[in-house]
């Protein structure tokens, strides 16, 4: 994670979207691609002047991206808040994995940015990125069968299990 970004105008307008806790004693941020990043920017002008901050960016929510996150948790002391901006996916994983960590709902904020997720195959096992909404049908990027999107998503691991509709006993794993 980098310091803080030099601070613009404290009197700056808040911009919409979620706001830092101006409780917080330190704030960690983590950023997934170049929207998340344009968030962490937001909010780095908008934490209190003193107020120690770190930051990263990352493309995805992968074992490198999650390894840093513990290694902040882990590190954090009282008062610490973690701020999470990116595809909802990658949000999701980390936010999930900083709550494993111990972490308290209270303590985490989030910013989706893209409402894309992760499809598990119950077929196969292979997950799909995708952005098409609950309810409607993507192709599984391991092995063609469609999948409905489910309305409710898993919140253990970040993905959610395609449903497998119509199809040939054959196909049923």
């Amino acid at each position: 994670m980098s310091p803080r970004m030099p601070s613009v105008s404290s009197t700056a307008p808040v911009p919409p979207g979620t706001a830092v806790d101006p409780s917080a004693r330190a704030v960690g941020m983590l950023g997934f691609r170049a929207a998340g990043m344009r968030v962490v920017r937001r909010w780095i002008e908008q934490v209190p002047g003193g107020t120690p901050v770190t930051w990263a960016a990352a493309q995805r929510a992968d074992a490198v991206s999650l390894a840093e996150l513990e290694r902040l948790v882990s590190s954090a002391h009282v008062g610490w808040r973690l701020m999470l901006a990116g595809p909802e996916a990658d949000v999701r994983a980390a936010r999930e994995a900083a709550l494993r960590l111990g972490m308290l709902d209270a303590e985490v904020r989030c910013e989706i940015t893209a409402q894309q997720r992760d499809v598990q195959c119950p077929h196969c096992s292979a997950a799909t990125l995708t952005d098409v909404a609950p309810g409607e049908q993507v192709s599984c990027s391991g092995c063609t069968v469609p999948l409905r999107v489910p309305v409710s998503a898993g919140q253990s691991r970040g993905t959610s299990v395609g449903v497998v509709d119509g199809l040939p006993a054959h196909h049923v794993a």
